[in-house]
């Protein structure tokens, strides 16, 4: 079989939309993603080609000034799994992020992906955070919590403030969203507010617990979709209230929280009268680069 790994093109578009057909029941976001990744000048979008088709993908964006390299969108077509594509997309593409001097790559994966899991171990990266990711359908479960610190929408200007005084309410100091990452400082909270609504409860002049979220509408199943941190179960459970209060003020039946995996728990021990309830989790994975030869 000859492999050959180039940069992709409009043209390659439709092998594209194909491989994505065939991932999570064709739910796959990729096909929504592949024209801005096309043509977005921070994303390097490679594939292998053979016998002249587009059969693997892989996506490396630069995010935070360049400082870090965010992989995503590694993809094979379930024709040609099993032949090591996937681990060669992934050495492609550190070998660009060195090329470009990125000071580390990033990517998510589910801690069930042992495929995804294994090729990270293979090339160097490490796990630095877990976190769990609930997807529950119609929850029924929404409790006003009287006793609670009012929560109450903040600008990302204010949520940066606050969280200066309240470092370790993130673990590591990184902000996880949408299987995404991101170092939590003022001009990331900025970008995610672009987007997401941040929602801050205050105890003695500290953050208690915040949560950012967004709607999503345009898919066949709309969702609320938050993360949410809290110093304790109180505070989480007050932040799952409040968020489910919002999707059903948008007319959302359902949500997808990510959230810290001490809380699994406390999750584990309400019944939220949920249609589904289904929980994962996601590892955040990363590798230090030496800078460009």
């Amino acid at each position: 079989m000859g492999a050959t790994i180039r940069r992709l093109r409009d043209s390659d578009r439709s092998d594209i939309v194909e491989i994505s057909r065939h991932i999570w029941d064709g739910h796959d976001y990729l096909s929504s993603v592949v024209d801005k990744w096309l043509h977005d000048p921070n994303s390097h979008f490679y594939g292998t080609l053979v016998d002249g088709h587009v059969v693997a993908v892989g996506n490396l964006r630069l995010i935070e000034d360049g400082r870090t390299g965010w992989m995503e969108g590694l993809r094979v077509h379930p024709d040609y799994r099993g032949k090591g594509l996937a681990n060669d997309v992934t050495r492609h593409i550190i070998r660009e992020a060195e090329r470009l001097g990125v000071q580390r790559l990033r990517y998510t994966t589910s801690t069930e992906n042992v495929a995804s899991l294994k090729i990270a171990r293979m090339a160097g990266f490490s796990k630095v955070l877990r976190m769990a990711v609930s997807w529950l359908e119609n929850p029924k479960w929404i409790t006003e919590f009287g006793d609670y610190p009012p929560i109450r929408k903040r600008s990302p200007e204010t949520i940066c403030s606050l969280l200066e005084m309240s470092p370790r309410i993130v673990p590591h100091g990184i902000l996880i969203y949408e299987w995404k990452a991101l170092d939590c400082n003022c001009q990331n909270l900025e970008d995610i507010g672009k987007t997401q609504l941040f929602y801050v409860a205050v105890k003695e002049k500290r953050v208690d617990s915040f949560s950012f979220g967004y709607a999503r509408k345009e898919s066949d199943q709309p969702w609320w979709i938050f993360t949410a941190y809290a110093t304790d179960s109180y505070g989480f459970l007050s932040q799952l209230s409040h968020n489910l209060a919002i999707a059903s003020k948008h007319g959302l039946n359902s949500i997808i929280c990510t959230f810290e995996t001490k809380f699994e728990e406390t999750l584990k021990g309400i019944d939220l009268k949920s249609d589904e309830h289904r929980v994962t989790h996601l590892v955040l994975l990363e590798k230090q680069m030496q800078g460009p030869k």
